[in-house]
């Protein structure tokens, strides 16, 4: 056998020539890849840097839109007319439009065009207010921001009620008065405050500062209701140290009798006051009217308040009213007291006139309503109605009654507060057989 002759083995090579350029090639596509990821990058930026324009521009439009709403509940005075400032009154509150390129001082990047458009076609004292933002962002697109809210029409002379705290023990007036003074009591701006009961011609003066009536005061002018009446016409007066005491008597016909809803017709009746072991307290006199609650619309808006049963709508001056199917009888009592702790104690009672109490259905029977005002689980203070006072030193209010059909039960508990002219807490109530 013949053996092959052997051959060596040769591997090409490239030469340098033939390599030339390939680094250069690729460094070429480093660089796309990394100036690729630069410019997105650079556009991610811009992307970020317009949204958050845009976001700031619509914080500050949001801003302006809400403060020309607030601007709206800024009035001072209702009627154009009363206005003594440079204040826009509430019934000048209109459509507005204007431009906006500056904040409380400060320029902002854009000019934002403000328009307020305004609707009072309401029938209640309401105005519905929008407001629109526009404004062009950094790209020319358009952008706006609108804000609905709604401005009531109330004075604001009342806005200093909700700053004062209610209270759990005893009744609070208003008008920056003690408490213990009926809210339908005229303030007569001297420190003293008025109230006339019914159609008579006697009034009572109390003192603001310590709700005790101070004044009897006699020949007051028929024709007057206690929203009418001014010092000049307290001319025949004579003093008084007295404590008051004031409630109302509602009837329900219902079977079983509804609490929340006692609005049948009233009864004719008396309210007697019992004293008893007391020196330092004289004869009390108390009176009873009946009234039901109507509302009408005046130039100061809507207006609901509580009139003679058989009142007519001239009485207040308008045209007509709408009643609201409340009637009840008020009773008002004062107690004179001698000594500056003078205190009294007692209990009031019914007195039918045409009707009889009882047990049975053709009789009546009287219950009365009481409130855990201080949660204690029992009607142990003066203020919650109990079934007989104990040494009363302050004016007490709301000291209701319910007159219900001899053979039913007097209602438990009750989740609603009955409203008067006097209504001072929403606590909830309940009903106690009085009477027999």
């Amino acid at each position: 056998m013949t053996t092959p002759p052997a051959f060596p083995l040769v591997i090409p090579h490239r030469s340098a020539r033939q390599q030339r350029g390939v680094t250069l090639i690729e460094a070429l596509l480093a660089f796309l890849v990394l100036a690729g990821g630069v410019l997105s990058m650079a556009k991610l930026q811009l992307h970020l840097h317009a949204h958050a324009d845009l976001a700031r521009q619509r914080s500050e439009a949001m801003r302006i839109a809400q403060e020309d709403i607030e601007s709206l509940r800024a009035f001072v005075f209702l009627q154009a007319d009363a206005a003594a400032s440079g204040a826009t009154p509430y019934e000048r509150i209109g459509t507005v439009t204007l431009s906006v390129d500056d904040l409380n001082g400060v320029a902002l990047n854009t000019v934002f065009q403000l328009t307020r458009q305004i609707d009072d076609s309401s029938s209640a004292r309401l105005k519905a207010a929008t407001v629109s933002v526009a404004w062009a962002a950094r790209d020319g697109s358009a952008q706006q921001a609108v804000l609905n809210s709604v401005v009531a029409g109330v004075s604001p002379a009342l806005a200093g009620a909700l700053t004062v705290a209610p209270s759990l023990q005893t009744p609070s007036s208003g008008y920056a008065r003690a408490p213990g003074i009926p809210v339908s009591a005229r303030n007569l701006g001297d420190g003293r405050s008025v109230l006339k009961p019914g159609a008579g011609t006697i009034a009572y003066v109390f003192d603001n500062l310590s709700a005790q009536v101070t004044q009897r005061c006699t020949e007051v002018a028929s024709g007057l209701a206690t929203a009418q009446l001014s010092a000049t016409d307290l001319t025949h007066c004579s003093e008084l140290h007295g404590l008051w005491l004031s409630g109302t008597v509602r009837v329900s016909n219902a079977s079983p009798p509804n609490p929340d809803a006692a609005n049948d017709n009233p009864l004719d009746m008396a309210v007697l006051l019992t004293l008893t072991g007391t020196a330092n307290a004289a004869s009390p006199s108390c009176s009873t009217e009946a009234l039901k609650t109507v509302q009408y619309r005046t130039t100061d808006g809507i207006r609901r308040e509580a009139v003679p049963l058989l009142a007519m709508p001239a009485s207040v001056g308008v045209a007509e009213w709408s009643e609201q199917g409340e009637r009840y009888v008020a009773y008002r009592c004062v107690v004179p007291i001698t000594g500056a702790a003078g205190r009294w104690s007692g209990r009031s009672s019914l007195v039918p006139l045409g009707w009889a109490i009882g047990t049975s259905a053709a009789d009546r029977k009287v219950c009365r309503y009481t409130t855990d005002l201080d949660h204690s689980g029992a009607i142990d203070r003066n203020e919650e109605h109990p079934a007989a006072y104990t040494a009363v030193d302050r004016s007490l209010l709301q000291q209701n009654f319910l007159v219900i059909r001899g053979d039913q039960a007097c209602p438990g508990d009750s989740a609603a507060r009955i409203d008067t002219p006097d209504v001072v807490d929403a606590s909830p109530i309940t009903t106690t057989q009085h009477q027999p």
